[in-house]
C-alpha cells in the first residue's frame, strides 16, 4: 500500500537531477499509477521543470485524467516537435476531446513524417474524431518499409564469410574439379595453389 510520504519522497527523487538515472527511473515508475494524492504537487513541480525531468513529469501526469494543466502540458510538448508521435499518442490516452481540434489542426500545419501522422490519426480516432486525409507517403523510408515497397538484394544479405564455409563438395561442383581430367584452371602443376579454392599438391 502506497502512502503520502513515500509518494512524496519519490517525486523528490525523481525531480533531483543530481540524483541517478536509475534511481529517477524506478521513481518514475512508481509514480505512474495509484499516486492521485500528489497530482497536484507532481503539476507544480512539472511546472517549473525543464528537459528531462519535464518530459518525465508530464508523461507520469498523462496517466491521470481530468486535469486541465496537464492537458495544455501535453499540447505544449506537442508542439514543441520533439517526439508528436509520443505526445500525440498521450494526447489519444489522456481522454480530453478538445485535443481532436488540436491535433488536426497540428498536422495541417506541419509536414509530418508517415509515423507521426498515423500517430496523430490514431489519436484524433480514439478519441471520437474523424480524420480525413489521404497523404501520399510512397517517399517516406518507414511507409516504403512497412508496406514492403525497397526489397533488399539478394546479395547484400550474402555473408562474407559464405564461400569460406561452403562444403567441399559444394566447391569442387562449382569449379567442375574432376580427378582424372584436373579442374581445367590450368593450375594442377602448381604447389601452392592458384586460387580456384583448391589446394594443390605435386602430382
Amino acid at each position: 500500500m502506497k502512502t503520502e510520504k513515500e509518494m512524496r519522497r519519490m517525486l523528490d527523487l525523481l525531480t533531483d537531477e543530481s540524483k541517478p538515472y536509475e534511481q529517477r527511473l524506478e521513481a518514475y515508475e512508481y509514480l505512474l499509477e495509484d499516486c492521485e494524492p500528489v497530482v497536484d504537487e507532481m503539476v507544480e513541480r512539472f511546472a517549473v521543470s525543464e528537459g528531462e525531468t519535464g518530459k518525465m513529469l508530464i508523461e507520469i501526469l498523462a496517466e491521470y485524467k481530468g486535469n486541465p494543466a496537464v492537458y495544455m502540458g501535453l499540447v505544449s510538448y506537442l508542439y514543441r516537435g520533439e517526439d508528436v508521435a509520443l505526445y500525440a499518442r498521450l494526447l489519444g490516452k489522456y481522454g480530453d476531446e478538445r485535443a481532436i481540434d488540436v491535433l488536426k489542426s497540428f498536422a495541417e500545419e506541419y509536414d509530418l513524417d508517415y509515423n507521426e501522422y498515423m500517430e496523430v490519426r490514431n489519436a484524433v480516432e480514439e478519441l471520437g474524431g474523424y480524420f480525413e486525409d489521404d497523404r501520399d507517403f510512397s517517399d517516406d523510408p518507414f511507409y516504403r518499409y512497412l508496406k514492403g515497397l525497397d526489397e533488399p538484394d539478394p546479395e547484400s544479405r550474402r555473408s562474407p564469410f559464405e564461400d569460406i564455409l561452403r562444403p567441399e563438395s559444394e566447391e569442387e561442383e562449382e569449379c567442375g574439379e574432376d580427378e582424372d581430367e584436373g579442374c581445367g584452371c590450368g593450375c594442377h602443376d602448381h604447389a601452392d595453389g592458384c586460387g580456384c579454392g583448391h589446394d594443390h599438391e605435386d602430382e
